[in-house]
């Protein structure tokens, strides 16, 4: 009766077995957690990413559909440069006019440091200095920023392939022409090339004179007061 007690328990080289099993097991469910969490880390990435290059192409979009042929310092109604588009958008909600504002808004967008940047100013004819502007990041990853102008005449598109977008541009306000539809391509390291075609809504002459005339009533240190 003792002997066969004896022979009821485990021998050491069972116990080392069992305890090398559970260890091989314990090793490979720990890569395989590993691993989940690695996927689901680049998958909570990757998905902020997405929603925030459609947040930016949906906010370029709003802004390039409400641009106006208001001229700024610069003396273009659409400046578009080498990683750089700049324009006066409107459309800025002023309920009432409560804000001491108009409802025309500066934009300028730019690449820095591989980032894709959107400025924007409170008055349209604001003085030059970066105080002045509102910066702030859209999209990082972007390494350059085109823009083409669509729908002009053929003879209109000829002067901008040979004097570059901004010179047609400047050569079209004195007539408060915009052209109907631009091209966007942004480049990126994640998305490659990303290109859109976006129409644009002018405003009619008396519409911007409109606008102007309230801007300027809402103007500060006019005198008024």
């Amino acid at each position: 009766m003792g002997r066969l007690m004896r022979r009821a328990g485990f021998t050491l080289v069972e116990v080392l077995v069992t305890v090398a099993i559970m260890a091989v097991i314990g090793l490979a469910s720990a890569a395989v957690v590993n691993a989940m969490m690695r996927t689901s880390e680049q998958s909570e990435q990757a998905i902020a990413q997405l929603e925030q290059l459609q947040y930016t192409m949906l906010l370029i979009e709003q802004d390039i559909r409400h641009i106006v042929p208001r001229q700024t310092s610069t003396d273009f109604y659409l400046l578009a440069e080498e990683n750089l588009l700049a324009f006066v958008r409107s459309g800025w909600f002023n309920p009432a006019g409560i804000f001491p504002r108009s409802e025309l808004q500066p934009v300028v967008y730019s690449i820095e440091e591989d980032t894709l940047w959107r400025q924007s100013a409170i008055f349209v004819d604001v003085a030059d200095g970066e105080d002045s502007f509102t910066k702030r990041p859209m999209l990082e990853g972007v390494t350059a920023l085109e823009v083409e102008f669509l729908g002009y005449s053929k003879e209109l598109n000829d002067q901008a392939n040979e004097f570059g977008s901004s010179r047609n541009i400047k050569s079209q306000r004195a007539t408060g022409e915009l052209p109907p539809a631009l091209l966007l391509r942004v480049h990126t390291n994640s998305w490659g090339v990303i290109e859109r075609v976006l129409l644009l809504t002018p405003m009619s002459e008396a519409e911007e004179t409109q606008r102007r005339e309230a801007e300027q009533q809402q103007q500060p240190g006019d005198g008024n007061g």
